[in-house]
């Protein structure tokens, strides 16, 4: 059984795109709300969740609002992925045996290689599904919604009580 869920934001729980201005800045991407549901349902059910993305501009704002925890992993003093594994087990008092990661991506294939738990959706690349549980849904059609049903039937974490969930809700900012 794991005890922290880390996700990839782009290209898991939204499908990848992004949309930009006139200045080439990040305005929109869209997200489902199923899966902040799901994430609320893994909180409620003992499972600690954060994000760790390499597009701090947008993806942080909405993990905030979300009361996620959020981890940057591009640019310049940024840890990669891989390296805030230690960082996790120190902060979460946990081992890289109770981790899970979800990724989609090539940039996600060695933090993966660390945890012990890895899944990935159904539309990335070969490299990333030769390595991992593939989820059969595509990146922001409900990835961590149908992860979490998945989980329950294979009694990987147990399930959380609706009283939990929505007192979780209520503490959202969106």
């Amino acid at each position: 059984m794991f005890k922290l869920l880390i996700l990839d934001v782009d290209g898991v729980l939204n499908d990848g795109k992004k949309y930009y201005d006139l200045n080439g800045n990040t305005f929109a991407k869209q997200f489902s709300d199923k899966d902040f549901t799901a994430i609320k349902r893994f909180r409620a059910s003992g499972i600690k969740v954060c994000f760790l993305s390499g597009d701090n501009k947008v993806n942080e704002n909405i993990a905030k609002n979300r009361n996620i925890d959020f981890y940057y992993s591009r640019g310049e003093n940024a840890l990669s992925k891989p390296d805030h594994i230690p960082m996790f087990e120190e902060k979460y008092n946990i081992s890289s045996h109770e981790m899970a990661y979800v990724g989609d991506d090539f940039f996600d294939i060695e933090v993966m290689k660390c945890v012990k738990y890895k899944y990935c959706p159904i539309d990335s690349p070969k490299c990333v599904k030769d390595i991992c549980q593939v989820i059969p849904k595509i990146g922001g059609d409900n990835v961590i919604c149908e992860l979490y049903d998945i989980l329950i039937s294979e009694n990987l974490i147990k399930e959380c009580s609706s009283k939990d969930v929505y007192d979780l809700d209520k503490k959202e900012n969106f």
